[in-house]
């Protein structure tokens, strides 16, 4: 019998960080003073092995996975590698990327010659009392060898941001967005492990030092990314401390269902599978996630979520059909 899902937490935007740690402000808490570490954000598939008393097993972004029910393979060579799984502490859960040839396309890793589980967390334990390792010498240490996994280390110098600081936030702002832009050209992770050159997606900024907690609560407040132009689901910089005011449904809409939005809806949704029948799930899929992630967003702008979600689910449907056209 598989055992219970259990999801990595999502992670938002700077200015989704600033508004939640305002939000807490309102409720007594001081805004913090949060030095972080970086991590390349690889583009490939979100992925995770639980390892258990019972065996080893794979599970994709939402659903647990068998090599019968896989999903690029990733199940299958978890099986295949069970020896290697099977050395890690019962309880724990391996977050990482799957990535490689074959996963998603047109990216740095992408051109590598085989598929790699590259990992960035392990979750000690489950429900409340879970622990989150991300420091890279920490999971190391936890961990024996395997030519097909990689740990991912820490990207670039340590970054603090002063969250009671405009001025602050907006100058740090600009380091992250310059940073950006050079992953974008090219991913150094993948230049210097793999000697292939192309485009990289971003960077994960986690909290650390002082301000580092394994407590998957408070890291999920603080951790957040920053993507390349070409993989943004919100058409704004990369990093900046407050959202972007859209004027109007039309300009909102824009925004916030972007193309990177929409094939990411491709993936999760529909397999990567490109079928008029998948219409419907597609589009419950990039309604929710819309929702979910552009709250700030229509704050700004001064609208609700029911202004805007046919919409949405306009943009996202003629983007579908015409995507299922072409195919």
């Amino acid at each position: 019998m598989l055992p219970p899902h259990i999801r990595w937490s999502s992670i938002e935007l700077l200015h989704n960080v600033v508004r939640t740690l305002e939000y807490l402000k309102e409720q007594g808490h001081a805004l913090p003073h949060v030095r972080y570490r970086a991590k390349i954000k690889l583009h490939g598939s979100n992925a995770g092995v639980q390892v258990t008393p019972d065996g080893v097993f794979a599970q994709s972004r939402s659903k647990m996975l068998t090599p019968q029910k896989d999903y690029k393979g990733f199940a299958r060579w978890v099986s295949e590698n069970a020896a290697f799984f099977e050395a890690i502490a019962p309880g724990t859960t391996v977050f990482g990327e799957w990535c490689g040839p074959g996963i998603e396309p047109g990216m740095a890793i992408s051109a590598v010659d085989r598929k790699v589980f590259a990992i960035f967390a392990l979750q000690l334990g489950r429900g409340d009392g879970a622990q989150i390792l991300y420091d890279p010498e920490q999971i190391a240490a936890r961990l024996g060898t395997c030519p097909d996994v990689h740990v991912l280390p820490w990207q670039g110098e340590p970054l603090a941001l002063d969250y009671a600081s405009p001025h602050d936030l907006e100058q740090k702002a600009e380091v992250i967005n310059a940073s950006i832009a050079q992953v974008e050209a090219e991913d150094p992770w993948v230049k210097q492990v793999f000697g292939a050159s192309g485009l990289g997606e971003g960077l994960v900024f986690y909290p650390v030092g002082d301000s580092a907690t394994p407590d998957a609560e408070v890291l999920s407040r603080l951790m957040f990314k920053a993507k390349g132009l070409k993989h943004r689901t919100v058409a704004q910089k990369a990093a900046r401390p407050k959202a972007t005011v859209a004027a109007g449904v039309p300009e909102l809409v824009a925004l916030v269902v972007t193309e990177a939005r929409l094939a990411q809806g491709v993936r999760e949704a529909c397999g990567g599978e490109l079928n008029m029948r998948h219409t419907g799930t597609f589009l419950r899929w990039v309604t929710a996630d819309t929702r979910k992630e552009s709250v700030a967003e229509l704050e700004a702008a001064g609208l609700t979520w029911e202004q805007v979600q046919k919409a949405v689910q306009t943009r996202a449907r003629a983007w579908f059909k015409a995507k299922v056209l072409s195919a």
